[in-house]
């Protein structure tokens, strides 16, 4: 019985040790100095090899083919957008022709911001009224910020169709650009509302902005300003962009179906739509096979207007993060092409532990073979130093298309493995039928 239980564990042994010929791919992993631990960063081009949604089928094996602890480090939340709202007022402009000359006559509230600020020029004809600025004041020692959101108040009257300058101070005396040709949009199109009012600029921590009017126009209504803040960690990853083109879909116009070649996390997509002067509502859905249900990720209105290179269009927005592979877009009204769709994505990182011989060798792509769960967190935290960078090599093929090939029939190991157990399920029960026919002794 020893024997047969023996014989069992070795099978299922045997068919459960991985090696480097049962991934797809394999890339060799260059890895300086000596440390404990490295980091790999691993985008598109390892991705797209990947099968499982849950990466598993990533692993590391040293110089012996040994496989080595190898897991996924989690998202550092670290990049972050906080909205925090700015004290503003209106600045009134000289005449038409005539330069800014201006007498300064500042009114503070107890906060210390703004409160009136009177601007008098040196030319004795009235300003028009509508013919204005509006100044922002961030207070002392402002965080730097990116971006500013408009939002407009009741009354605002549609449409708003503006170019925007931006200008910093800290002394309401010299001014420094910031922001030209900056859209600002608010249209309603047969029931669409299209509205860009997101002003994206370079950063900055000056305490005064000045918004300035390009073109002809009027500022409308203007609810609130808010400034919006990015704290920012240790996260280094680089955006990447996945554009896919689509297919239609049959027998629903204006929807098209999109294939995520590689396993990437997306966390922002995109709407570029194939013409110009176009406007849409979008939703978009995934799913991760043929055999799943489609999930909401997205719905907006994507624009594009204007041409011969001023051009404005929406905002890309942020999602939920997702690995699906397959990708629609349903439009309305109907699009005739199909629009492309950009995934917006960071590599994912991975930390390997150094142990046996090098060098190291990364796989990826298979159908039979799943990396183990290595505590790797837990040591990662027990070291006095962190993990270096490493890098990757150029790949080759590895198990090649064997490696994802789907199986015609089991393993000779596991039908040994179940082999054995039978027999030793029948011993078993052979042995207590013996044992209930004995006579009791009495």
């Amino acid at each position: 019985m020893r024997s047969l239980l023996m014989l069992g564990l070795l099978a299922a042994g045997a068919a459960h040790a991985n090696t480097p010929q049962d991934y797809a791919r394999q890339w060799p992993v260059l890895a300086e100095g000596d440390a404990a631990a490295y980091v790999l960063e691993l985008d598109a081009e390892v991705l797209q090899h990947v099968s499982r949604a849950d990466l598993r089928d990533l692993a590391v094996f040293n110089a012996d083919g040994e496989p080595v602890p190898f897991a996924p480090l989690p998202f550092e939340h670290t990049e972050q957008s906080r909205l925090e709202p700015v004290a503003w007022l209106r600045v009134p402009l000289p005449a038409p022709g005539q330069p800014e000359s201006l007498a300064l006559r500042l009114e503070r509230d107890a906060g210390g911001h703004l409160r009136g600020l009177d601007l008098r020029t040196n030319d004795s004809t009235p300003t028009p009224p509508e013919r204005h600025d509006l100044l922002l004041d961030r207070g002392d020692d402002p965080p730097p910020v990116s971006a500013l959101h408009v939002q407009l108040g009741e009354g605002a009257v549609l449409p708003v169709n503006l170019r925007v300058r931006l200008s910093a101070s800290d002394d309401l005396a010299d001014w420094q650009e910031i922001g030209r040709g900056m859209p600002l949009v608010a249209l309603d199109d047969n029931g669409l509302r299209i509205e860009r009012l997101k002003l994206e600029f370079t950063g900055s921590n000056a305490r005064y902005l000045r918004l300035s009017i390009e073109n002809d126009g009027q500022w409308p209504v203007i609810g609130a300003l808010q400034a919006e803040r990015r704290l920012r960690g240790a996260d280094s990853r680089e955006w990447k962009t996945l554009s896919l083109d689509g297919t239609p879909v049959a027998d629903a116009p204006g929807s098209f179906d999109y294939t995520n070649p590689a396993r990437v996390t997306v966390e922002r997509v995109d709407v570029v739509l194939p013409t110009a002067n176009a406007v849409a509502a979008v939703a978009i859905t995934t799913r991760d096979d043929a055999e799943g249900w489609w999930r909401n990720v997205y719905s907006f209105v994507a624009f594009r207007l204007g041409n011969n290179g001023d051009e404005v269009r929406h905002v890309a927005p942020p999602v939920n993060r997702v690995r699906d592979r397959q990708w629609r877009i349903a439009s309305k009204p109907a699009l005739a092409k199909a629009p492309t769709l950009q995934l917006q994505y960071r590599p994912e990182r991975f930390v390997l532990l150094a142990q046996g011989p090098r060098p190291y060798t990364l796989v990826a792509g298979s159908v039979r073979a799943a990396r183990e769960d290595y505590p790797v967190q837990a040591a990662l935290a027990a070291s006095s130093t962190p993990p270096q960078p490493a890098t990757l090599g150029e790949g080759s093929e590895a198990g090649g298309a064997a490696a994802m090939a789907p199986k015609r029939g089991e393993d000779w190991q596991r039908w040994v493995l179940w082999a054995v157990l039978a027999l030793g399920a029948g011993l078993v029960l052979l042995v207590s039928l013996r044992v209930l026919r004995q006579p009791k002794p009495e």
